[in-house]
This record gives structure tokens, C-alpha cells and sequence, in this order.
């Protein structure tokens, strides 16, 4: 893949997550500030999708990233360019400053989840298991499905026994983990760090997420905690 290619994908991925719609050429070219033609963009993108990084829909002309894709493009994320806003601090802050123990963390859990827009999940053992923003996840336009809706909602069934195999692969510092790495589904991505003794805190979402500023958030929790 060369510069130009990495460019377009980085582009294909901010596009979509602000959109959930394929992105075509044209789109690109309009929102992109490309100094090439339609036709340079057209055959990079199909460069891209015969290289796995990028699928199109059957029903759509334009394309969506993939796993890989999305791999590819957290792996060239400047993620140090991100930041929380003051609101967003301070609301992470006060969510922490009454209450016992585990009601404290269920309250971050509670803020973190209104702030990212994402499915929230706290684990204080495999066992014993608090989740929150159920239906952030569900209203993506791309979980509107009722078979995917009946998916998703077979893991959280099964959040347990998903937790269970989890946990050990879950390290002190947030990391992204992509489909089978985490358990929870294909479709979801998961920004999850271990703390205290024995506990686990997850933020899900689809692949279509927000990385830098989602983990901007989660690392504001772990200064928390």
C-alpha cells in the first residue's frame, strides 16, 4: 500500500464513522481534497478492497473498511492529537465523587457510557458483571437489523461466559480488540483495561467507532480509578 492508498483509507474510515453510508469516489473526492482524478481514486479504492482492506456492499457503489481496514487504521492513528473536552472532564469527575465503592463505579460507568455513545461493561469479576448503554449500541444505524438486534443480544445473554475467556487476554492499559480477539462478535469493537484486583472495564461498539476520542475517555476512567 503506498502513501496515497493510506491517505484513502484513513479518509474511507473518518468518512464512514461520521456517515454509516458507503463512501464513494465522488465522496471523496468533494471531502478529500484529492490532488488526483476520479479515475486515480477509483482504481485505488479497488486496489484497496482486492488487498481486504475495504468491502462494498452489493446493494451500494460505494465501499465500507474492513477488520483489517480498520486495523490498518488505528495502527496510523496519531492518537495523541485527541482530547477530551473540560465538560467532558469534569463530568467523568463528579460522576466519582459521592457514594460507596462500587456505586462510584458504576456512575463513571454510567457517564462514560452518555459521553462516548457506546455500550459500557463492568466487570468486577467474571462472574459479576455490570453493563450500561445497551441501547446506544442497538440504535446504530447498522445493529437496526432485527437479526443482528437478536445477535447482540444472545452476547449480552452470554456476557459471563464471554468475560470469562476475556479476561486473561485484558492488560493494565487500554487496548482496541477486534472480532474473535474479544468474543463478543464480528461486528463489535472493544477498548478494554484491567484494574484493581480483579476488574475489567470494556467499552463496545460497532467498528464504526470513534478510536482516538473513545480511547481519550476510557484513558480519563483508568486516571480515575
Amino acid at each position: 500500500m503506498d502513501t496515497r492508498q493510506k491517505e484513502l483509507l484513513n479518509l474511507v474510515v473518518d468518512s464512514y464513522v461520521k456517515t454509516a453510508e458507503p463512501i464513494g469516489s465522488r465522496f471523496l473526492l468533494e471531502k478529500g481534497k484529492l490532488d488526483v482524478g476520479e479515475a486515480t481514486v477509483r482504481n485505488d479504492l479497488r486496489a484497496l478492497e482486492e488487498e481486504g482492506y475495504l468491502t462494498h456492499p452489493h446493494t451500494s457503489a460505494g465501499r465500507i473498511p474492513t477488520e483489517k481496514g480498520y486495523r490498518m487504521y488505528l495502527g496510523e492513528l496519531d492518537l495523541g492529537k485527541a482530547k477530551i473536552s473540560k465538560k467532558e472532564n469534569d463530568v467523568l469527575g463528579m460522576s466519582v465523587k459521592d457514594g460507596e465503592s462500587d456505586m462510584k463505579l458504576k456512575s463513571l460507568a454510567k457517564a462514560l457510557a452518555e459521553l462516548s455513545d457506546e455500550t459500557v461493561i463492568l466487570a468486577f469479576s467474571p462472574e459479576k458483571v455490570y453493563y450500561t448503554g445497551l441501547s446506544n449500541l442497538f440504535s446504530k444505524p447498522e445493529f437496526r437489523e432485527l437479526e443482528m438486534v437478536a445477535d447482540l443480544s444472545q452476547i449480552f445473554d452470554h456476557c459471563e461466559e464471554c468475560l470469562s475467556k476475556f479476561f486473561d487476554e485484558v492488560g493494565e492499559e487500554p487496548k482496541y480488540f477486534f472480532g474473535k480477539e474479544h468474543g463478543f462478535g464480528g461486528a463489535l469493537s472493544v477498548l478494554a483495561f484491567r484494574f484493581g484486583d480483579d476488574s475489567l472495564l470494556a467499552l463496545l461498539g460497532p467498528m464504526r467507532m470513534n478510536y482516538a476520542r473513545n480511547l481519550c475517555l476510557v484513558n480519563k476512567v483508568k486516571e480515575l480509578l
